[in-house]
């Protein structure tokens, strides 16, 4: 590039001397001025191979052609040719989105049925309740065929979805007690039961404080005096859930 840069500053030289008017100097000879420019190249090679660019001497024999490159030309004008019409496509009219999913359905619960094995856990925990009460001198509970319902269900609704609620998928507790104890006042406890160890889940209520309301104060409670019970076998466990009633 730098060999390239010296070249055009020496070939401009001539061109713009051209480009001077005519005077006293358009007679002289241009034999000698081609010779002194000759000698101005051969000075200058020297410069351009200190640089690390290799330089051509002019051979002796031949004249030597001087292009000048005219960097002012423009470049010549293609007229491209006339584009052809193209109909444009009439636009797409855009998809309306999906209408939103409708939510999916509360699963619905399980028919519960009674079995030798929840039929005799249903006992075992009206047992444990009222011997817990007795001791403390409160009147035993009796079973709610009503309440047993409602038990019953929702032990079934839980025992689909394997875990234990008060509301859930079913519905609320409120809606589901109130209806079935039939004065407003209720309470309900419900717990999984492993291994068949009705005890153990008594045991369990029984080791909680008295205060707040928990299932303690449920089973303890004088102003109930009916229960339903509801035991269903899940495929993980047995859920059991008491509907207590004044």
């Amino acid at each position: 590039m730098l060999a390239g840069l010296v070249l055009a500053s020496f070939l401009v030289r001539p061109e713009t001397a051209a480009s001077k008017p005519a005077g006293p100097l358009a007679s002289v000879d241009p034999e000698p001025a081609r010779a002194e420019l000759l000698a101005r190249g051969a000075a200058r090679a020297p410069r351009d191979i200190d640089r690390g660019q290799a330089t051509t001497p002019p051979s002796p024999s031949d004249d030597p052609v001087i292009t000048v490159a005219d960097s002012t030309a423009e470049p010549p004008v293609t007229q491209d040719p006339e584009p052809e019409q193209v109909q444009e496509p009439e636009p797409t009219p855009e998809p309306s989105p999906p209408p939103p999913a409708a939510r999916p359905p509360a699963p619905r619960p399980l028919a519960p049925i009674i079995t030798l094995t929840t039929a005799s856990a249903e006992v075992r925990m009206l047992e444990l309740m009222n011997a817990s009460r007795a001791r403390a001198g409160l009147t035993e509970l009796v079973i709610d065929s009503g309440a047993a319902v409602a038990a019953r269900a929702h032990s079934a609704a839980e025992a689909q979805v394997r875990y234990v609620y008060h509301d859930g998928p079913d519905g609320t507790a409120h809606s589901r007690d109130v209806p079935a104890c039939g004065t407003g006042w209720y309470g309900e406890n419900t717990g999984k039961i492993w291994n068949g160890n009705i005890d153990a889940l008594h045991i369990e209520f029984m080791a909680e404080p008295w205060e707040p309301i928990n299932h303690r104060t449920n089973i303890m409670n004088p102003a109930f005096r009916r229960v339903g019970i509801g035991a269903v076998s899940g495929p993980d466990a047995l859920y059991m859930t008491m509907v207590f009633c004044r």
